[in-house]
């Protein structure tokens, strides 16, 4: 008989080898538990395994007619907000017949990624403000402040120029006549302007080595009214008195480094209960904004606290 009445045959030797099958959950189950059991054969070389062919076209009709089958998940697995013990998130990762290390452990909320904050795409256009000698860089957020976050006025824009140097006031976002405030319990760290209508805040910085040097880190980074830190990467503590803790072992412990600002893809996001969110690069042990400074043990407690 040649090949061509072969495969003219193959239909009616297909409805006879099938006659007998039940493709019912049974028989699926029986498949997946011998597929399970029996070891995989060792690759040798100029070897061929030859399986029947009424085997192979029983399991493959099995699964082609078997009705989907629901597996249940075999694991739920709860994650838990830092600084909220007990209170799972309200989306939970499951688990059901995957890969090994294919389980994400909490939601991607717990793990914030990279998201720069200060306004401006380029050396040349970062939006600042120049005051005394210290350069204060736009935040993108918020986007308005609420004027009764507003302390004592430090005066108005003398110039508005793109040539920002010297002890007095300008700017080259905010238009020459406009007042410029300090912000309520930010002490030096912030200043705020109205551009176009709205109020927007201003971080005190180093731009590319230029600026005045904070004497300390306190004066940069305000010590007081933290609700949440987020470390970009490596996850957000929420409750506020372990924020606080960890604002001041970063206060206290810190050393300065230099008066450069170190760009990085990590970021420490310093959120503040009068909607304020202030902003450093993270660099190994290193944070940059108004100026560089290291402390290692806030790395570690902020680890060991989420």
């Amino acid at each position: 008989m040649t090949l061509e009445e072969r495969l003219k045959q193959l239909p009616e030797t297909a409805d006879e080898l099938a006659a007998d099958v039940r493709a019912d959950e049974r028989l699926y189950q029986a498949i997946r538990y011998e597929a399970a059991r029996t070891p995989a054969p060792r690759r040798r070389t100029g070897l061929r395994i030859l399986v029947p062919a009424a085997l192979v076209f029983a399991a493959v009709m099995a699964v082609l007619v078997l009705p989907r089958v629901s597996v249940t998940p075999s694991l739920r697995i709860e994650s838990v907000t830092a600084g909220s013990p007990g209170e799972p998130q309200p989306v939970p990762s499951t688990r059901a017949d995957v890969p090994a290390g294919s389980v994400s452990l909490g939601s991607g909320d717990d793990i914030p990624a990279f998201r720069s904050i200060w306004a401006g795409n380029s050396d040349s256009s970062f939006p600042m403000i120049l005051f005394n000698g210290a350069y204060y860089r736009l935040l993108s957020s918020p986007k308005k402040l609420s004027d009764s976050q507003l302390a004592g006025s430090v005066g108005s824009v003398e110039q508005y120029t793109t040539e920002m140097y010297g002890n007095g006031l300008c700017s080259n976002a905010v238009l020459q006549g406009e007042t410029v405030w300090q912000v309520r319990g930010m002490g030096q760290a912030v200043l705020a302007a109205r551009i176009d209508g709205a109020l927007r805040v201003f971080q005190l910085v180093t731009a590319n080595g230029a600026g005045r040097m904070p004497g300390s880190l306190y004066e940069a980074i305000p010590s007081s009214g933290v609700k949440e830190l987020s470390l970009s990467g490596v996850g957000r503590v929420r409750d506020g008195q372990t924020a606080q803790r960890l604002l001041s072992t970063l206060l206290n412990g810190a050393y300065a480094q230099g008066s450069g600002c170190q760009r990085s893809g990590q970021v420490l996001h310093i959120v503040y209960s009068n909607g304020v969110t202030l902003q450093m690069y993270v660099r190994d042990a290193s944070l940059s904004a108004g100026g560089t400074w290291s402390c290692p043990d806030f790395f570690d407690q902020f680890r060991q606290a989420i």
